[in-house]
């Protein structure tokens, strides 16, 4: 079962509900992009993946190792463009649910972020 969505304005360095985390026309081509929150020694990452229409947004922390997806760069698309990778141990996850299909964290899953999408943006929600 998936972790309850994280509402951002609940975690430390997280941002207040109805901030503008993204526009979908902004997001690259491969459409992921990491967004880092600071407050003093306090950090919280996201990932932002285009999906379809739309777009999903999770707490940029692997379940198994608790490192990044991405090692570097945006990216954090398998080769196939149809799962999110964990660089660190080549995990794959579904876009859409957030959940590990192969790897070393099998059957968990991303923490997803709890998101309004409005006039083609992103928001906390």
């Amino acid at each position: 079962m998936p972790p309850s969505p994280l509402d951002l304005e609940d975690v430390p360095a997280g941002p207040p509900s109805g901030t503008l985390l993204a526009r979908l026309d902004d997001l690259p081509h491969h459409g992921g992009k990491e967004l880092v929150f600071r407050d003093g020694h306090m950090v919280l990452r996201l990932l932002v993946q285009r999906h379809g229409a739309g777009a999903v947004v999770y707490e940029n922390r692997c379940p198994h190792a608790g490192t990044p997806l991405n090692m570097f760069d945006d990216k954090f698309i398998d080769i196939t463009g149809g799962r999110l990778l964990c660089r660190t141990h080549g995990a794959l996850f579904d876009i859409a649910s957030g959940r590990c299909v192969r790897g070393p964290c099998k059957g968990d899953h991303l923490r997803a972020v709890n998101i309004d999408i409005r006039d083609d943006a992103i928001y906390s929600a």
